[in-house]
């Protein structure tokens, strides 16, 4: 699939970030967008984008550049994630993104995430702080475009947590995942993250649990086990420590819109 390049040193703007419906058919309806839309499915059908066809799924991220048409056929009526940007121009560090991305519903919190800011953003500072998380955001589907080694066992590493954080694993859990003695694996993960296992393990945690205490009525015992924390001291301890605050605090500070987090 075709790629994007973005420059990604200067901050991008956001023009509209949160979840919206979507009940195109037949592609009938073309979308002309003067951004760059980013858009996290979570229905199935057919997008015609770039000149191509392709099949999207639930999970599945896709890239509209500004300036070129897209539309739907959707096999029934759902909503989807999305942030609209708008890129600076200039010379620096920038790095292609694929349009089409399949497999991404772990960054759905991402999103929320990004949408939450947004929308609540009274200042500059609050509006800087959405744009570095859609920056993040934008980074970490440079690095799916473009992935590290399949032989580098710190990026096994992190791969596996990100997909088994909310499992009760631990330091030994992914040091055999990555293939290295979990010693070696701290000294490697080091070097290449600036951080420790357990500390990016408790960071994605974090960053889960603040997506479900901001955007789902869950309660909290319930967050913490989507998490992979299931005692209620070790989770709230892990919550203040990175958030700052309590899980209830949490969840009264920015609340976006309660969605189903199992869609």
């Amino acid at each position: 699939m075709e790629s994007l390049y973005l420059p990604l040193e200067i901050l991008p703007r956001i023009v509209v970030a949160g979840q919206f419906l979507l009940a195109d058919r037949d592609f009938s309806t073309i979308h002309h967008g003067r951004t760059h839309a980013l858009h996290l499915h979570g229905y199935t059908g057919e997008m015609q984008l770039a000149g191509r066809r392709i099949g999207i799924g639930p999970g599945d991220i896709t890239l509209s550049p500004a300036g070129l048409p897209s539309s739907y056929d959707l096999a029934a009526p759902g909503a989807h994630w999305c942030i609209h940007i708008e890129a600076a121009e200039g010379e620096g560090t920038g790095a292609p993104i694929a349009l089409h991305l399949p497999g991404c519903g772990a960054l759905r919190e991402r999103f929320a995430h990004v949408g939450g800011l947004f929308a609540t953003a009274s200042d500059p500072i609050a509006h800087i702080a959405a744009r570095l998380a859609a920056q993040e955001l934008l980074l970490t589907l440079a690095r799916r475009t473009d992935p590290l080694p399949e032989d580098d066992a710190a990026a096994r590493a992190a791969e596996y947590i990100d997909r088994h954080f909310h499992e009760a694993i631990g330091v030994r859990d992914i040091a055999v995942a990555a293939g290295r003695s979990p010693a070696y694996l701290a000294r490697l993960f080091r070097s290449r993250f600036g951080t420790t296992v357990p500390h990016r393990l408790l960071q994605r945690r974090a960053e889960h649990a603040r997506f479900l205490l901001e955007s789902t009525d869950l309660p909290i015992w319930r967050v913490a086990e989507r998490c992979g924390v299931a005692d209620a001291q070790r989770f709230n301890k892990m919550v203040r420590s990175l958030l700052g605050a309590s899980p209830s605090a949490v969840r009264a500070r920015v609340r976006g819109p309660v969605v189903d987090p199992d869609r």
